[in-house]
């Protein structure tokens, strides 16, 4: 009996001892279970880590390939905008010249003298229907503002008149049809190549941009229309140069294997009560053809001329224009003598604003034709012209362009001579010639 009770005293204390060992199993198996979920969870963060690596990486790249075509698109809309604003910057015009002449005691003519663009008597004309577009070029903006160009394409009855060698046509003549490119160098230097509108003189060969209908003799006779070559201006404050080389006088293609040079220097301004002030002196000098039937020669040509034009208090306008001419080596008769020929002449203009829609115009001119080279007499000649220009719809809708540069012209034209020089209807020939015009012009600029 004493036995069991110690037995069992002992296996009581052994039975705790048991239990202890069991748990410390139990521990020892969550401890590693434990482990093990960590470094699952490490693993698994890892790979997470990764993946988040790898997206950013993709989103990077994707970022990487917007902006690089985001970049592209703008260079290019870039150029297509800077493109499109080449063709945005373009000017057209419409320009219409029509008019009816009539001369004392001449009769239907077509061949009235010293009415270089308006030879027609007692006869309704369509002078002039001008085409022109053109772009002025800027410094402001892509390459493509630097470029320009210019056309005027005249239909009517001048075309003949205003043509040049190796370009004539009955019916259409582009008078003017050029290049144009500025240099950004300074301020600007303009180049031209192609055909221009001479600098010569101070009428033009678009009648809106003369004071009177008719051209003076000078513009006619004394100074070339047109050159075909390549020119060059640079502007520094006032003054303006200009340089070029041409074909010549009147000449798309050259006659004579020869280049004539022009020149001229100019000074503008305003302010104060001479609202605007213009003074230039031009020169062409080269080569020219001198042919007047008996032989064709290419003597040493040159002419100066000079122009100024002083505008008071914003309507009273003063103009002068002197030419001088001269050239070598004209043939004059069948037995081949040369000789030196020269012409010169002067003309002054009064141009008067006297209301927004009324303008009055007086021209008065001495041409001397020593040796009969331009105008085939040896003669002196006088003109005066008095001219009335009315624009009957000025300001009646303000802003409208597209009225307001309708303009009726009317005008009287005295021309003498020294010798007898204008044809009469008769067959006779006079001093004097006198005649009346009526003029209706209207151009629109989009």
């Amino acid at each position: 009996m004493k036995r069991l009770t110690i037995l069992f005293f002992v296996l009581t204390l052994l039975l705790p001892l048991g239990n202890l060992s069991s748990h410390a199993q139990s521990r020892d198996q969550e401890i590693q279970q434990l482990k093990q979920m960590i470094e699952q969870n490490r693993q698994q963060n890892e790979a997470l880590m990764n993946k988040v690596q790898q997206m950013e990486a993709e989103k990077a790249a994707t970022q990487m390939k917007v902006e690089e075509l985001s970049t592209k698109q703008e260079d290019t809309d870039l150029k297509i905008n800077g493109f499109m604003s080449f063709f945005d910057s373009i000017d057209l015009g419409f320009y219409v010249d029509t008019t009816y002449q009539y001369v004392f005691d001449r009769g239907s003519t077509s061949d009235l003298q010293l009415r270089s663009l308006y030879p027609d008597n007692e006869q309704f004309a369509i002078n002039a229907f001008t085409v022109s577009v053109s772009k002025t070029p800027t410094l402001e903006g892509g390459i493509m503002d630097l470029l320009g160009f210019r056309a005027d394409i005249l239909f009517g009855e001048q075309a003949p008149r205003l043509a040049s060698n190796g370009l004539s046509s009955d019916v259409v003549d582009p008078y003017q049809a050029y290049l144009q490119f500025l240099a950004p160098v300074g301020t600007g230097l303009n180049v031209y190549a192609g055909k221009f509108v001479t600098l010569a003189g101070y009428e033009v060969i678009e009648a809106k941009d003369d004071p009177n209908i008719t051209r003076s003799i000078l513009f006619g006779f004394a100074i070339p229309f047109t050159h075909t070559g390549i020119r060059a201006d640079y502007t520094a404050g006032p003054i303006t140069l200009t340089a070029g080389l041409n074909n010549g006088w009147d000449q798309v293609k050259d006659a004579n294997g020869n280049v004539t040079i022009e020149s001229q220097i100019a000074f503008s301004h305003s302010g104060g009560i001479i609202s605007d002030s213009w003074f230039g002196v031009t020169g062409y000098f080269g080569r020219e053809p001198g042919d007047i039937g008996f032989a064709e020669t290419n003597g040493w040509r040159e002419l100066i001329t000079a122009v100024g034009t002083v505008t008071l208090d914003d309507w009273l306008t003063f103009i002068v224009d002197a030419d001088f001419g001269w050239q070598q080596d004209i043939v004059f008769d069948d037995l081949g003598s040369e000789d030196g020929v020269s012409w010169w002449g002067i003309a002054g203009y009064i141009v008067a604003d006297v209301h927004p829609a009324i303008t009055l115009a007086l021209r008065g001119e001495y041409f001397d034709d020593a040796d009969g080279f331009r105008t085939g007499t040896e003669q002196k000649l006088f003109e005066l012209t008095p001219t009335v220009s009315f624009k009957p719809f000025k300001g009646l809708i303000a802003g409208n362009r597209f009225i307001d540069n309708f303009e009726a012209r009317a005008e009287f034209r005295w021309d003498h001579s020294d010798e007898r020089y204008f044809e009469k209807e008769d067959g006779g020939l006079e001093k004097d010639q006198y005649g009346v015009m009526g003029q209706l012009l209207y151009w629109i600029e989009l």
